[in-house]
């Protein structure tokens, strides 16, 4: 029999109320006008709260964008720490992926997050930093599990091959295959995406590419 959790107090109800009211108002605004058309006090006002406020709980405007990102990252981890006997860590990410894209199929899931934001310059250089510290902590799931040595390459090339298949899902190639869809296919579109990707992989790069005749001078 387990305990039951203490439900949060009015104080830390309201705090989290107000969090989740930015970050909706946020959302709100950037889907109708971009990331770059919208204020911190537009989004504010939106929000009923004032800017001093909203930077109690968010340092910048980018952190609105990437809210969940720490929820994302520990998902991917438990997704490839917890995954079934005779399934590899690939196999578990393509599952994974697949699944975050169908928790949103009108908004096509994961590839709606860089129709919306991932060709904004401000944006660039934070969603790198949040690829790397995917790959971080994914690598170190793999060293903790095959007990890898100090320094062993393994565990961080593995992981950044898997964060590759998750960052390529944004792709320009994956979201002209994904747009060159009807709306009702755009996920099975998405999906095929993943699957062959994940299949590439699997093949690894070893046959891939061997040129067969001399280049031309």
């Amino acid at each position: 029999m387990t305990a039951d959790v203490p439900r949060p107090g009015l104080r830390e109800r309201k705090k989290q109320m107000t969090r989740q009211g930015i970050l909706d108002a946020a959302e709100h605004l950037f889907s109708e006008h971009g990331y770059e058309g919208v204020t911190v006090a537009q989004i504010a006002d939106r929000a009923n709260v004032s800017v001093k406020t909203l930077f109690k709980y968010f340092d910048s405007k980018e952190d609105l964008v990437f809210a969940g990102e720490a929820d994302v990252q520990d998902a991917l981890c438990d997704a490839v720490r917890e995954r079934e006997v005779g399934q590899s860590p690939l196999d578990a990410v393509r599952v994974f992926l697949k699944d975050l894209a169908a928790a949103d199929e009108h908004a096509n899931g994961i590839e709606a997050f860089h129709t919306a934001f991932g060709g904004v310059p401000q944006l660039r250089a934070r969603l790198l930093l949040m690829y790397e510290r995917f790959e971080q902590a994914l690598a170190h799931v793999l060293a903790e599990e095959s007990e890898s040595g100090a320094g062993h390459p393994a565990p961080r090339l593995v992981a950044a091959q898997l964060i590759s298949l998750f960052r390529l899902v944004t792709s320009e190639e994956a979201r002209e295959r994904v747009a060159s869809a009807s709306a009702d296919e755009r996920l099975n579109a998405l999906n095929a995406w993943i699957d062959e990707s994940a299949a590439l992989l699997a093949e690894g790069l070893a046959g891939y590419g061997i040129r067969t005749s001399a280049s031309a001078s």
